[in-house]
């Protein structure tokens, strides 16, 4: 085949466009936080919360007007930053990718019209790493200005949660249990201790604590190993079944993205409060747009994330990173 690359960005173009809503969910599914999270929308640079908390508000009858009770009023700001794709492809590049689609668009399990060159050159050969990137810099994103004319660090591109909740913990606006290093031969004791430590009026709505996966395979060996049994199995695979702490009714959940932390994150019931942030008008997910250059095929998209707690206040973590 011969690329005619002002023909083949035009045929990109309007099959990339065609295709979008399906090449977005595909974009979705692996994406770690933003399957388990809320989604919420900025209209600019910063994504807003105005909350209030309330004193004591109620006391004894009497015929008369008594107002008591103050209101405190606050506000999170959650930055929310460009990410961008660029990615340039030669002739010879496109051409071994076009042999290859054209073999796998003929597949009896995909439907030729759909399968097109652009969701296969995204899906197949782009979008793993695009999840694995974002997966990444969703926990461990530290942002960094970038230098004019080269590229930077995928984490570079946005704060993460780890980084996130580290700047709330130094300025003490999240509520931090001491538990010290977990391992294989605590962790169960590690967790109770983290639960007992946050307040009960909390921990009472029930919640969830995210954590490495490591954590929660020590939680469970230890359990096991002290009673020798588990909560809960699902087709012998322990990890997808749900766990529950003995006492409180929270589960245990595993974000793989954490490996390597023992940071433990109780997020009460009640509110949706950990959320990442995408820019209201923009593709949620990348919408690619082809651009032929002099022997080169360019490949560009743009999307928006923040990620941030809404009422920190709620949320309680321990004190390893």
């Amino acid at each position: 085949m011969t690329i005619n690359l002002d023909t083949l960005a035009a045929s990109l173009n309007e099959h990339s466009f065609q295709f979008s809503p399906e090449i977005a969910t595909k974009s979705r599914q692996g994406l770690e936080f933003e399957t388990m999270l809320t989604q919420r929308q900025s209209a600019g640079e910063y994504y807003v919360v105005e909350n209030a908390e309330a004193s004591e508000i109620l006391q004894p009858y009497q015929g008369t007007f008594t107002p008591k009770g103050t209101l405190t009023h606050g506000e999170q700001n959650i930055r929310v930053r460009p990410i961008k794709l660029d990615l340039e492809f030669t002739e010879v590049q496109l051409e071994k990718w076009w042999n290859s689609w054209q073999v796998s668009r003929f597949d009896v399990h995909k439907d030729p019209e759909a399968w097109t060159f652009p969701r296969y050159i995204f899906e197949k050969e782009l979008l793993p790493k695009f999840q694995d990137n974002l997966n990444t810099l969703a926990w461990n994103g530290v942002y960094n200005a970038p230098t004019a004319g080269t590229a930077g660090d995928a984490n570079d591109a946005v704060d993460g949660f780890k980084t996130i909740i580290a700047a709330h913990a130094t300025a003490n606006t999240i509520g931090e249990v001491a538990t010290g290093d977990i391992t294989a031969s605590n962790a169960r004791d590690k967790v109770e201790e983290f639960l007992d430590g946050i307040p009960e009026v909390l921990t009472a709505k029930g919640g969830r604590i995210l954590m490495s996966p490591q954590v929660k395979r020590y939680y469970m060996r230890d359990y096991r190993g002290e009673f020798t049994q588990i909560t809960a199995t699902i087709n012998g695979n322990i990890s997808a079944a749900p766990v529950y702490v003995d006492g409180y009714n929270v589960t245990l959940e595993a974000v793989a993205s954490m490996a390597g932390s023992e940071r433990l994150i109780f997020l009460p019931n009640g509110r949706d409060n950990m959320v990442w942030v995408s820019r209201q008008g923009a593709p949620v997910y990348p919408e690619v747009i082809f651009k032929s250059q002099a022997r080169v095929l360019q490949m560009y998209a743009t999307i928006y994330r923040g990620f941030g707690f809404e009422y920190p206040a709620e949320v309680y973590v321990n004190d390893q990173v």
